[in-house]
């Protein structure tokens, strides 16, 4: 019988977490893989649970790890279940956690609170850390994505342990910081041969925007990341962006519009730039970056957090994101940097400053930018023309199939929480906003 511990999550996580294009309809599916035997080796069972977050999968690899002392198994497998699982939870909200991986008995899994997740994932974090051991077992050709560096799984764990504690700085500020500063001494990324990103062959496995750029290709850009950037003179314009057809120029569509402005069309909108469109089918999926780290050590360090010099992080961080495209030749040239970094349009002016840097950064890696929008209101989004809601939705809403197959817990996680099923507007817990 197939797992039905109802674990939340309405898409494969390669639509949610890299490329946020392939919805499904229930919250079952990360927890289960129907395709696998009963019981594979750790080495077979790691690739499937990084390529598709199946929890199902993250957790046995734990469970192995703890039965046959495979410290690596155990750590690797924490780490990357507090990664999926905060995807999950900053979706969602409330979402079962200590009770949904608990056995295949376990139909009816209760909601644990987001302060609890949050909680849970931060100590996974941690202990999961200190179990690598370079000179332990690994995992032979199945690390999809450090290929057995212990190292720089360490480095992933404490750089994902500072985003989740940054996620807490306006709800639990002293907990964020006790957290933030542990993992900022524990060591995390320091170049972008550190990023974590999930690589595409080609193929039957391509990057999400590629196959559906051979069959739809009518992704606009946001109008607010195209007006941004052209506002700013930035570089990275011509990479995020395909000037339109019908007359060259960089235009984007706005945002929460059902339907293109009278006497537009699409041959007048820019698409995504072709890096992950048309040249896209072995792209990497951005799962965490040098360039993101720096940027929430800016804001670690201008809330004095740390001792290091705000202004400083921000300007590396900057030119770190534009550096992690050199080995693809598609990024800004190095003098296209020294004069961005130059002009007044980017010099440092505080928070906000490494707010709207970090989001413009953040492009292509969906969830993350929309946490980030939701935590610090930076950019300012307009709501749009046809937006039948009261704000920009802050939250996703619960799948109809958990009202049927889990209700008791679920009503008890919405009563909670607030709002309801289809809730798109009551703020998470960490969203003070």
């Amino acid at each position: 019988m197939k797992n039905k511990s109802r674990v939340a999550f309405s898409a494969l996580l390669v639509g949610l977490v890299f490329a946020a294009v392939a919805c499904s309809d229930g919250l079952t599916d990360l927890n289960e893989n129907p395709n696998g035997p009963t019981a594979v080796p750790v080495e077979f069972l790691l690739p499937t649970a990084i390529h598709t977050g199946s929890l199902k999968d993250i957790q046995t690899v734990i469970d192995i790890g703890v039965e046959t002392e495979h410290v690596n198994a155990e750590g690797v497998g924490r780490i990357w279940k507090s990664f999926v699982f905060h995807i999950l939870t900053d979706y969602f909200g409330d979402v079962p956690y200590s009770d949904a991986l608990n056995g295949e008995e376990n139909t009816l899994p209760v909601y644990d609170a987001q302060a609890d997740i949050y909680d849970g994932m931060l100590a996974d974090l941690t202990a999961g850390v200190g179990m690598l051991n370079a000179s332990a077992q690994t995992f032979g050709g199945g690390d999809l994505l450090y290929a057995n560096d212990m190292a720089a799984w360490r480095k992933f764990g404490n750089s994902l342990r500072m985003r989740l504690a940054m996620r807490l700085s306006e709800v639990d500020p002293a907990t964020a910081q006790a957290q933030f500063t542990a993992a900022y001494n524990a060591g995390g990324f320091t170049s972008n041969d550190d990023n974590a990103l999930l690589d595409y062959p080609g193929g039957t496995y391509r990057f999400p925007l590629y196959a559906n750029y051979l069959g739809r290709d009518d992704h606009a850009m946001s109008s607010t990341m195209v007006d941004t950037l052209k506002s700013m003179s930035d570089p990275r314009l011509f990479l995020f962006a395909e000037p339109a057809a019908t007359d060259g120029e960089y235009r984007g569509h706005g945002n929460g519009r059902q339907s293109l402005p009278a006497g537009q069309s699409l041959g007048d909108i820019s698409r995504i730039g072709n890096f992950w469109r048309a040249d896209g089918e072995t792209t990497p999926a951005t799962v965490l970056t040098y360039a993101e780290v720096l940027f929430l050590q800016a804001e670690a360090a201008e809330r004095g957090w740390i001792s290091a010099d705000p202004a400083t992080l921000y300007m590396d961080a900057i030119e770190a994101h534009m550096n992690q495209y050199d080995p693809y030749g598609v990024g800004p040239t190095d003098t296209e940097i020294a004069d961005y970094l130059a002009s007044p349009a980017v010099a440092y002016a505080g928070m906000n400053s490494i707010y709207l840097q970090k989001w413009i950064s953040l492009f292509m890696t969906g969830p993350e930018a929309w946490s980030h929008i939701r935590r610090t209101g930076v950019p300012h989004l307009e709501m749009g023309p046809d937006l039948q809601l009261s704000r920009i939705p802050v939250r996703m809403p619960y799948p109809d199939t958990e009202q049927a197959l889990n209700s008791v817990n679920l009503n008890a996680a919405v009563a909670r929480q607030g709002g309801g099923i289809n809730d798109l507007v009551t703020p998470l817990w960490w969203d003070a906003g």
